[in-house]
């Protein structure tokens, strides 16, 4: 069994933002809204990830320089966002800014009742498109949070990512998809790479200590995680749980990874696999330690378990 992270290993991770803004407070539109964005990031520093890449490479930077960044926060995959304090140079206004997961920033709003449907409708006719969604809001002179906007962004699957998960089954390894991505992205992307689209959210997974997880996970829930085609809206300890309860119900397991928090995961694995551009963390924690982007090499080592080793999650 074979549980890939979406992306950057399924996909290209190269965001591309769209003309389409949904704008929710007078005065936004695309422009603002990416500077704002953009001032929740490092704008005159290289990005860090490809989302702020995205941002960065879209924004007028000019614009930015018109405040001062006093404190910033950057992305955590628990939070789901990134935050930062800001002054106006130009009229000395202080004020935090954040761009994240909308169903994580749609619960900092102070009008969430308001406008939570309008939010929730416009994300699930997206998603059920495969188009990716990034929300940003700001704070107004009272500390509330406002939801400013939320862009919109493509990230394509890998064009070898089909054929490389046709070929890993071949060899008898079924591959399992998993992101942090809301279900109906997770179920486009399952549809477009014939993954089975039945998706598990966090939800609907065991509410278990993961240092103390109990011996009969696999008896209790591994058929129900073989009968989907992956996994959404999840947080890194799920990662450790998954592979706990398939490797108890019987399965030799491998997984990708490239944060410090993958790396439990990755070391509870029968094979971690550490992706391109992992931390120091996930790749100490890995067997394997991928060079080039995708799966591909994956399923070359099950080609020639002779000269590498890392491929005995085939047995």
């Amino acid at each position: 069994m074979l549980c890939s992270d979406k992306t950057g290993t399924l996909t290209l991770n190269k965001m591309e933002i769209q003309d389409q803004c949904f704008t929710f407070e007078k005065g936004h539109d695309l422009r603002s809204v990416l500077v704002l964005a953009a001032l929740a990031a490092k704008w005159r520093e290289p990005p860090r990830d490809a989302l702020d890449t995205m941002v960065l490479g879209a924004a007028d930077l000019d614009e930015c320089d018109n405040y001062t960044q006093t404190e910033f926060v950057p992305f955590d995959p628990t939070t789901k966002r990134t935050a930062a304090t800001l002054v106006d140079k130009r009229t000395n206004e202080k004020f935090s800014v954040t761009k994240g997961a909308p169903h994580v920033i749609i619960q900092l709003v102070y009008n969430q009742d308001e406008i939570n449907d309008q939010v929730v409708e416009i994300i699930d006719s997206l998603a059920a498109r495969g188009v990716r969604c990034l929300s940003v809001a700001k704070t107004d002179s009272q500390g509330r949070w406002h939801l400013c906007g939320i862009l919109t962004f493509l990230d394509p699957p890998r064009p070898d990512t089909k054929e490389t998960i046709r070929r890993s089954k071949q060899y008898g390894v079924d591959v399992k998809m998993i992101t942090g991505d809301h279900v109906l992205i997770a179920k486009e992307m399952c549809r477009m790479l014939n993954l089975d689209p039945n998706i598990l959210t966090a939800d609907k997974l065991p509410k278990v200590d993961v240092n103390d997880l109990p011996d009969d996970l696999g008896e209790k829930y591994g058929e129900m995680m073989l009968g989907v085609g992956g996994f959404a809206q999840v947080f890194p300890e799920h990662k450790f749980m998954i592979v706990e309860a398939l490797r108890q119900y019987g399965f030799k397991c491998a997984m990708t990874g490239d944060g410090v928090n993958d790396a439990p995961a990755l070391k509870r694995a029968d094979v971690g696999i550490a992706v391109q551009g992992a931390t120091d963390a996930a790749r100490a924690a890995a067997d394997m330690v991928l060079t080039g982007p995708g799966l591909s090499v994956v399923v070359e080592a099950m080609l020639c378990p002779d000269r590498c080793s890392s491929a005995c999650f085939l047995s």
